[in-house]
């Protein structure tokens, strides 16, 4: 009972952390989408966008830490995976030069 108690603990500290990192995280993200935006600068607006899908990855994470839930860690890789998978292929279209 002693041991389930710990690690219970330690689920708890880690989603905590995750919580902290997403939010400092999507607010950096925040900020280069708003440069982004307002400099009409591509690569800087995805760099804001692949921040925010970064920090919704480690928040649903965190909730899955601090729910118990292991469906909701696979959803978070395969959501990160997947966005970070087109976010590059985009920024490798806006760096190909035209032809």
């Amino acid at each position: 009972m002693r041991g389930g108690r710990a690690q219970t603990a330690r689920m708890t500290a880690i989603g905590v952390l995750a919580v902290v990192i997403a939010v400092s995280v999507g607010w950096r993200g925040l900020c280069q989408l708003r440069r982004g935006l307002r400099e009409s600068a591509s690569l800087e607006l995805v760099r804001g966008i692949r921040a925010l899908v970064t920090a919704a990855a480690v928040a649903v994470f965190a909730l899955a830490l601090l729910s118990g839930e292991r469906g909701l860690l696979a959803f978070a890789a395969v959501f990160l995976a997947e966005e970070l998978y087109e976010t590059g292929v985009l920024v490798l279209i806006l760096r190909a030069p035209e032809a």
